[in-house]
């Protein structure tokens, strides 16, 4: 089986959920904060969540933050380590001494919402080693289902992940199509609203078999 790809399950709010994604081998979990989102969760959610974050081979652990308060993204990351931390660029909470000082300590995974054609690298976050290129829908910061067009990001070289729309069925496509590092799913494995074991498991298999 293939394993070029990187994979990203997002918003993730159930423990068999968070147990499958580690059995199958994703590279990455994702537990959204956002009071803006429908996958939000609170700490004592997340301590359940994280009480298996021991196990051998455990994908990494990011926290997703929009339109949260600085001081509430300082406290909860201090108290639960994740790996990574997601923030949206354009995300009026967000002060550049934030998202600076998560650059320097290479935390920060930004995720840049697209609305018109890269030209150049540079204008994705060049500081970070990874970053999340989704589409845009007001007020939310992501997990909104919708792609944006492909073929702003054919140009693009740096390393990133495919977010906005990915479904089991299109992602074959998106991998031929565009070769990202990998691909950020949330709604795109769900079933009227909660995530679909069956979803995963195929767009997984669709991914490690390309």
């Amino acid at each position: 089986m293939g394993t070029k790809f990187q994979i990203k399950i997002c918003g993730i709010k159930d423990l068999p959920t968070l147990e499958l994604c580690h059995e199958l081998g994703v590279d990455f979990v994702g537990l959204n904060f956002s009071p803006r989102s429908p996958r939000k969760i609170d700490e004592k959610l997340a301590a359940e969540l994280l009480s298996i974050r021991h196990k051998p081979g455990f994908p990494k652990v990011v926290f997703l933050f929009f339109e949260n308060a600085t001081n509430e993204i300082l406290q909860i990351t201090k108290q639960f380590s994740p790996d990574l931390i997601q923030l949206i660029r354009g995300d009026q909470f967000v002060s550049t001494e934030l998202w600076d000082s998560l650059t320097i300590q290479k935390q920060l995974l930004p995720a840049i919402r697209i609305q018109s054609p890269i030209v150049s690298d540079e204008e994705l976050e060049p500081r970070s080693p990874l970053v999340i290129l989704d589409s845009f829908q007001k007020g939310l910061g992501g997990g909104s289902g919708h792609t944006f067009p492909w073929e702003y990001v054919t140009n693009v070289k740096r390393p990133y992940l495919l977010a906005g729309g990915i479904t089991p069925e299109n992602v074959q496509l998106a991998l031929k199509s565009l070769k990202p590092t990998g691909i950020d799913v949330a709604s795109g494995v769900e079933t009227e609203g909660k995530k679909d074991p069956n979803k995963i498991k195929e767009l997984v298999h669709n991914v490690r078999n390309l």
